[in-house]
């Protein structure tokens, strides 16, 4: 598995805008020595959230750019190199290009992260409402004698030290044969660490169905919240972000949720 390390002096000017970050970027000790602890749930959760926003921010300071580029491309067959080459490359820096179909995994300071881009029919609402299908190289998060994936949830890329693994879906709704996307979608998955909180109630049967264990359906429309940080926090804090959504539609249209956060819609 090849992974790519971030280069931070590229993306320095976007950390900073956001605070959870920031003091990163000024104190590089401190990254270090979160690399060195296995981090407790709620650390995790607020991990998991921050690196939802960093992507978010990125996407909804290009989401025109994107939306255009999507409505000119085969969707299905160019949506990770033209999120590769459009989207991701200004922000890393990466010694190779993804091939089509292989997922996009970087090296930062105290994580690996894998972002999937994934497309679903606007026709078809068993594969993008509510939920989103994920195979065993996209997620670490297992249910015993069900499913069991082969991502970790924490790699070990220098013998003691740790990185945590985050996972992400950036999904991609449109038209058959036609040049028009009608969402644009982020999802946080959960780490597998994190299964004590949010158990089977975001697990139903994948494509394969429960006999060959090779994926399942993600139903984030059951838990849209980080859990942890919600009630802490005591308000919403979602785990599915809709960057675009056509006017014609409604949220629920496309998460089964009336109160999904929205950022642009026309």
């Amino acid at each position: 598995m090849t992974f790519h390390r971030c280069n931070i002096s590229l993306t320095k000017n976007i950390w900073k805008s956001l605070p959870e970050f920031a003091s990163l970027i000024e104190k590089p000790d401190k990254v270090l020595s979160l690399e060195r602890i296995n981090m407790n749930d709620f650390e995790l959760e607020k991990l998991e959230k921050n690196y939802l926003n960093f992507i978010l921010l990125s996407l909804k300071q290009e989401y025109r750019s994107i939306i255009k580029k999507l409505n000119n491309v085969n969707v299905n067959k160019k949506a990770v190199d033209l999120f590769f080459y459009y989207f991701f490359k200004p922000i890393f820096k990466y010694p190779i290009s993804p091939l089509p179909n292989i997922r996009l995994s970087f090296e930062l300071p105290d994580a690996f992260i894998h972002i999937e881009i994934k497309t679903a029919l606007i026709d078809n609402p068993a594969d993008y409402k509510g939920k989103i299908n994920i195979t065993i190289n996209q997620t670490s998060y297992g249910i015993k004698g069900l499913f069991t994936p082969n991502l970790p949830q924490y790699y070990n890329p220098k013998g003691d030290i740790k990185k945590v693994c985050l996972t992400y879906i950036i999904q991609i709704i449109h038209e058959h044969a036609k040049p028009n996307v009608k969402a644009l979608k982020l999802v946080c998955i959960p780490n597998g660490q994190l299964y004590s909180h949010y158990g089977k109630n975001i697990f139903e049967s994948g494509k394969g169905g429960y006999a060959k264990g090779k994926d399942f359906r993600c139903s984030y429309s059951t838990e849209p919240y980080f859990k942890l940080l919600t009630e802490r926090y005591k308000e919403k804090i979602f785990r599915v972000e809709l960057i675009y959504l056509t006017k014609d539609l409604k949220p629920r249209d496309i998460t089964n949720l009336s109160d999904v956060p929205i950022h642009f819609q026309f």
